[in-house]
């Protein structure tokens, strides 16, 4: 029996981006019943909601005995600081707790691989390693970053791909990146694309469409952001962009919405709404449940995601995948998963933004053409990404380290 370990922190903290990516992961490879392995998913201490507890309950409960888990005594900070910062090289076994009276007794115990999902690694003693690295933000694009955790990135990611014995990527633009920028050999590094969840998908349901409609309150007819609302994403030049749109024939009558948490330095991006007096033309809903995305998806005319750098790009997946016809950035990532299946625009203008955002709408408001093509390709593109197909890529990496 091969033991894996996983670290679960970012699956059970995080709600949206590495955390999401975990959870997916990892649900698919239990449900998958892998033959002659046990999964252990340890995870950082510290206080946890009701919500969380009751997640790990629920997998334990539903995969036993298939998974274990092991909850570290020290919450995800410290030992950021023990393990990325100080680099004392305490042992991930050393640290574990034995016995614990809640949730569950979490017994470590000898791993034959230790798999880091959110691009650093813990010391360990047993186990060889892997890590995933979803993209070199950090690098790439530096002023899109906190100065703290960029520096603290720069030294611990570099740090983690030298030492890891395979390094998981999520798509054939970060290899790259990985092998220019932190010259690292291409047979160390295996491409493992995200997937997209088979609850995206074209909803029919009108009244249950509609009864989200009113529960979010979005307006009749809208342009859709997902994200975190942060320099990345680019949404002072969208907001521009959606200014110039608003008085056409394609515009008018229709409303932005911008889905997701604040995150850091979100302050230029509402000051810009304010600065040009579009408060009425921009909702903002703040982090919308895994529960409701599908309908608002669906909800949506478009889906408009000009990001300035991107390591793969789930939510314009998921939009791909609820039949909305996409627009992304021309960069990064973007153009080489959803070029061919999205309009395409390039980040840096605002026009450009905003021809990309007429053109799907004229098509929409029109005879359909674009719009039906779109869809189709769309369809086609999201199909490719699955997240059983990553589970058995990381299945069959799991059984190369022998």
């Amino acid at each position: 029996m091969k033991r894996i370990g996983i670290d679960f922190t970012a699956a059970i903290r995080q709600a949206a981006g590495v955390g999401r990516h975990t959870r997916s992961l990892v649900t698919t490879l239990l449900e998958n019943e892998p033959h002659g392995l046990e999964f252990v998913l340890f995870y950082a201490g510290g206080k946890l909601t009701n919500q969380q507890e009751n997640y790990i309950r629920s997998l334990e409960i539903k995969y036993r005995p298939v998974v274990s888990f092991a909850r570290l005594p020290f919450s995800e900070p410290f030992l950021t600081r023990v393990w990325q910062r100080a680099r004392v090289p305490l042992p991930l076994e050393w640290v574990v707790r034995f016995e614990n009276p809640f949730p569950f007794p979490n017994q470590l115990g000898k791993l034959d691989i230790v798999h880091f999902p959110d691009f650093v690694m813990a010391p360990h003693r047993s186990g060889k390693d892997i890590v995933t690295v979803h993209d070199l933000s950090f690098i790439v694009v530096p002023e899109c970053a906190d100065d703290k955790l960029r520096r603290y990135l720069t030294e611990a990611v570099p740090r983690a791909t030298r030492q890891a014995e395979r390094i998981i990527v999520v798509s054939e633009s970060i290899k790259r990146e990985l092998v220019e920028r932190l010259k690292l050999p291409p047979d160390k590094i295996k491409v493992i694309y995200n997937g997209v969840s088979p609850k995206f998908h074209s909803l029919t349901d009108t009244q249950a469409l509609e009864e989200v409609r009113s529960k979010l309150g979005l307006p009749p007819r809208f342009a859709l952001f997902v994200g975190t609302i942060e320099p990345r994403k680019n949404l002072v030049r969208l907001v521009e962009a959606w200014r110039n749109i608003i008085n056409t024939p394609e515009g008018k009558g229709r409303k932005l919405v911008l889905a997701g948490r604040r995150g850091w330095k979100y302050e230029p991006i509402f000051r810009r709404i304010t600065e040009l007096k579009m408060q009425n033309e921009i909702v903002w809903l703040d982090f919308v449940s895994d529960k409701d995305l599908p309908a608002l998806y669906n909800l949506a005319d478009l889906f408009v995601f000009p990001s300035l750098y991107e390591g793969f790009g789930i939510p314009p997946l998921e939009a791909l995948a609820c039949g909305t016809p996409v627009l992304v950035s021309d960069n990064s990532a973007l153009s080489e998963v959803f070029e061919g299946a999205a309009v395409m625009c390039n980040p840096l203008q605002v026009d450009s933004i905003a021809q990309g955002i007429r053109q799907i709408l004229t098509s929409l408001d029109g005879d359909h053409k674009l719009i039906d093509e779109l869809r189709i390709k769309g369809l086609e593109r999201a199909a490719q990404y699955t997240w059983e197909k990553a589970a058995a890529d990381t299945l069959e990496l799991y059984q190369s380290l022998n």
